[in-house]
């Protein structure tokens, strides 16, 4: 089966940082997930704030990131660096927060009485 030029990604590097960035994305809504319904933390997101908890608060971050990622693949052929500069501030954003989702977690985690 051979794929079209329009979605196919020669680099390497390019295709990891979106798998990167999706698995990002989706560790965030599990931490966020954790965080929230624990009691410990709160949804910035105005659009997923009244989600979180919620049966359909993971599904629709995991669409939600798979969309996001999939438009960034099929246009990255059609503007390369445009495309790569956004797959990267994208990515460090979302480091950024699991970073910080993670640090919550595991202070929770330690702070609690055994």
């Amino acid at each position: 089966m051979k794929v079209p030029k329009y979605i196919r990604i020669e680099n390497r590097a390019v295709r990891y940082a979106l798998y990167a960035l999706f698995a990002a994305i989706v560790v965030d809504g599990l931490l966020t997930e954790f965080l929230v319904t624990g009691g410990y933390g709160s949804e910035t997101n105005p659009l997923l704030q009244s989600l979180v908890g919620q049966e359909w608060f993971l599904p629709i971050k995991i669409a939600g990131g798979f969309l996001a990622t999939s438009f960034l693949w099929i246009k990255y052929n059609a503007a390369p660096k445009r495309v790569h500069t956004v797959i990267v501030v994208a990515l460090a954003f979302y480091t950024v927060i699991v970073y910080w989702n993670l640090f919550a977690c595991l202070f929770v985690l330690l702070t609690q009485p055994i």
